[in-house]
């Protein structure tokens, strides 16, 4: 420790005291600590009772999406996934690879549990019986005339969505999302069939090769656009993946159909050199 960080210490030391008048009148409150004291050390059934969440499932669901829009497509994933009961391995595993391209803190645990509080799925057994609902107490057993407990095997817990889980997956419809996108956008369409054409190549298209083909177009100068503000409204309604470069996906394909008859013929004009 430096001699600064004792200084520090003993300046605080020399301005505490611990007899200093707090402001509370001892004639009136003479039992001010004890009434303290006591506050602190209230049994838990004084203690005020927890907020209840008065949300419906499907309110907690949207409002988890909502706060977690990054994740989106994952957790839309693992929702897909377990229209079937699944082990928990086998979701593990599953939401690895849903994120092996796009890093995140948040594991396969932390997703499952979000979706599981907020009533999007649940966890069952093998029989469809609610797992919290499965009793696991040791048994007796008897060695020797000697009784001893032994552990009950664990019970295979498999991940299942919910009604109102199944409702937020159903009611997911990206090329809904991307229709109304073009239509909204429509003074942009050359913009957005150039860069579903370019990653619609075997390879994908990298961010700078697409930044090459839009940022100098005459149509994004005013107002001021780049292109990751394309890429970013497309990848949104899924037509537009992330691979280690950018791929364009089935709904990218039909909007590649939505956008057949747009003329798109770029020129020296606004290409990168």
């Amino acid at each position: 420790m430096s001699d600064s960080t004792f200084n520090l210490f003993d300046s605080e030391l020399d301005e505490f005291d611990p007899l200093e008048d707090t402001g509370a009148d001892e004639e009136e409150d003479e039992g001010g600590d004890i009434a303290a004291i006591s506050a602190a050390t209230d049994t838990p059934g004084e203690q005020p009772a927890e907020p209840v969440d008065t949300r419906t499932p499907e309110e907690r669901i949207d409002d988890l999406f909502k706060s977690m829009a990054p994740r989106r497509k994952v957790l839309l994933g693992i929702l897909a996934f377990v229209e079937e009961p699944q082990t928990v391995t086998d979701v593990n595993a599953h939401v690895d690879k849903l994120q092996e391209d796009n890093f995140s803190v948040y594991t396969a645990a932390n997703l499952c549990s979000l979706l599981e509080r907020a009533g999007a799925i649940e966890r069952v057994t093998a029989d469809g019986t609610p797992a919290d609902e499965v009793e696991t107490e040791p048994k007796t057993v008897v060695v020797d005339g000697v009784e001893y407990l032994e552990a009950a095997e664990p019970v295979e817990v498999f991940w299942r969505i919910t009604e109102a889980g199944q409702a937020k997956l159903d009611s997911d419809k990206p090329i809904d999302r991307l229709r109304a996108l073009l239509e909204e956008d429509a003074k942009y369409a050359t913009i957005y069939k150039r860069i579903l054409m370019l990653c619609n190549d075997a390879s994908g298209a990298t961010t700078p090769t697409i930044n090459g083909v839009v940022d100098n177009d005459p149509l994004v100068q005013k107002p001021r656009l780049y292109a990751p503000h394309f890429v970013d409204k497309l990848e949104k309604c899924d037509a537009l993946e992330w691979r280690k470069a950018w791929f364009t996906t089935e709904i990218g394909k039909q909007g590649l159909e939505m956008l057949a008859d747009v003329v798109d013929e770029p020129t020296a004009e606004y290409e990168e050199n």
